[in-house]
């Protein structure tokens, strides 16, 4: 069976294009969460929306990636993974479907996510949500970077 690659990192970390390189490194298949998010919901809506829909694109994700694990396409979460819970819930699903995992960890820091974002604001081409300062100054109190302790490929 192939292998799930986790990509963790902030907004603007890079974790697309990082993706997306990987994907041809590997010849996998690749979700991301904002070029689903965005065609089918739109912007910005309530948390409890976006988590609602985030949970059910993300179920969805998950089942997909089994069937095509299985017929030894690896897949890519280009999902973020801000939460060590997040980060752990995933590890243990594929851990429990069989599958091999790997979490990578996109290790930028603050003030290059946040050039990058502005800098994204201009043409989002409507594949990731445009971000104020105060948007990224709240996301960054929610984001947790894994620990030492966590097993995660750091890429800077």
């Amino acid at each position: 069976m192939a292998k799930v690659y986790f990509v963790c990192g902030f907004i603007g970390s890079g974790k697309t294009t990082y993706s997306k390189v990987l994907a041809d490194r590997h010849g996998a298949f690749r979700f991301s969460i904002d070029e689903w998010m965005i065609p089918l919901y739109g912007e910005h809506m309530e948390r409890e929306v976006f988590d609602s829909r985030l949970a059910t694109l993300q179920e969805l994700f998950k089942d997909s990636a089994l069937q095509l694990t299985s017929l030894g396409v690896p897949v890519i979460f280009d999902f973020g993974f801000w939460s060590k819970s997040d980060r752990d819930t995933f590890s243990d699903w594929a851990s429990k479907a069989g599958v091999e995992s790997e979490v990578h960890y996109l290790d930028v820091s603050f003030n290059t996510c946040k050039e990058r974002a502005f800098a994204r604001n201009s043409d989002p081409n409507g594949k990731s949500y445009k971000m104020t300062p105060a948007m990224l100054d709240m996301f960054w109190s929610w984001f947790e970077p894994p620990t030492p302790n966590e097993s995660v490929f750091r890429v800077r």
